[in-house]
């Protein structure tokens, strides 16, 4: 079969296809990764965050001073993680734009969604994010919030960043848009409280409604704004489960999420695109649910949890595809070998990629990623790749 343009070989894949060889996928890129490929930026954000004068007016004015000098300092760091996945090669990378975080002080950033996170080092001499706990304790202090998202707002600054990388790079990877940071259940079980969010449902119910009535119009209305911008294929984040197994009961999954999935899945495919749902953790229940809301394909399958790729191959691979495969926690680390990739790569292409529906990847992306292991799982895949893969 002739060499094939990675956009063609990605979309070929979603729709089971025959393709020249397996695609290679970028589960997002952090900061010391993407350094490792472009080089160390002149003014490296550990280093503006640090400057006395930064820290003085974030701890007094972080909010005022968010949309004018933190915005923009955030959205070219997110940018160079873009480029750092288009320089590797991969076949397709997870690209991530959302400007909407809120410096509340120098050691804070909110999402405008209502939880709260720490600003940390990496370790490897950047700035990262933790998760420090909800934002919204009380339905007074939901109807006080006063960092909402402006769908419209973010739906525009959104276009404007698709709209130069698809024509800077669409031809060369096939980017999945991602515009707004976490999906509907992730970013309640943030705002809420991952122990407090099941109270919030029963005894709030008309709360979580509006939250998650938030949260449908800003995915349709980003999901939309990349559309318009050229992108193909939607990637959207909502961790469901813990890596035994879900958070909830697929019965209650359905009734909060479904019909709100459906029609931000619908949106995607009313414009001939692909939707792809990223949830960690082990969700072996659940991926009929997810399957049912009409995903093109799902990623992470994440090794370190109950979940087993190899068996979810055997159930639904000839209904979605499955993106993932290679582990972050050991294989993509200083400490492993490069032939351990090279085997765990054979390995996954033997057993995953007959029938096609495959796209090989890391299941996450983390700061001790090194641009080294990542580099030999592409050469793997173009080695060891190609079809037609012996059953």
């Amino acid at each position: 079969m002739e060499s094939m343009s990675p956009v063609e070989r990605v979309l070929r894949t979603f729709e089971g296809k025959p393709v020249d060889r397996v695609p290679c996928f970028c589960a997002m890129m952090e900061s010391r990764t993407a350094n490792e490929v472009l080089g160390r930026p002149m003014l490296p954000m550990d280093k503006i965050m640090d400057f006395p004068p930064t820290r003085f007016f974030l701890d007094r004015w972080g909010p005022a001073l968010t949309p004018v000098l933190v915005r923009p300092t955030f959205a070219s760091m997110l940018h160079r993680r873009n480029l750092g996945q288009i320089g590797m090669g991969f076949d397709a990378i997870w690209a991530y734009m959302d400007d909407t975080w809120v410096f509340l002080d120098a050691k804070t950033i909110a999402l405008t969604t209502g939880s709260i996170f720490n600003v940390i080092p990496d370790g490897y001499g950047n700035l990262t994010y933790m998760y420090r706990g909800p934002g919204i304790s009380t339905p007074e202090e939901f109807d006080a919030w006063p960092h909402w998202p402006d769908a419209d707002a973010v739906a525009h600054r959104v276009y404007r960043y698709y709209k130069k990388l698809m024509s800077r790079h669409g031809e060369k990877t096939c980017i999945f848009g991602y515009g707004f940071f976490g999906g509907p259940q992730e970013a309640m079980n943030w705002t809420f409280g991952i122990d407090k969010a099941p109270l919030w449902i029963r005894r709030h119910p008309a709360y979580v409604e509006r939250f998650l009535d938030i949260m449908e119009e800003i995915s349709i209305k980003t999901h939309t704004a990349m559309l318009d911008a050229g992108v193909r294929v939607i990637l959207q984040t909502d961790d469901f489960a813990y890596k035994t197994g879900p958070f909830m009961s697929p019965a209650m999954v359905e009734s909060l999420f479904g019909e709100r999935y459906r029609r931000i899945i619908r949106n995607v495919h009313g414009r001939a695109a692909k939707y792809v749902l990223h949830s960690c953790g082990d969700n072996t229940r659940l991926f009929d649910t997810f399957i049912g809301w009409n995903v093109d394909g799902l990623h992470a399958y994440e090794n370190t949890s109950n979940v087993d790729i190899y068996n979810e191959k055997k159930l639904h691979g000839d209904r979605v595809t499955i993106i993932g495969g290679v582990g972050i926690d050991y294989l993509l680390s200083e400490r492993s070998r490069d032939e351990e990739i090279v085997e765990k790569v054979k390995e996954l292409i033997d057993r995953l990629a007959p029938g096609g529906r495959f796209i090989l990847g890391p299941v996450h992306s983390e700061d001790g990623v090194p641009a080294h292991k990542l580099a030999v799982m592409i050469d793997a895949a173009h080695r060891f790749g190609a079809y037609p893969v012996p059953r």
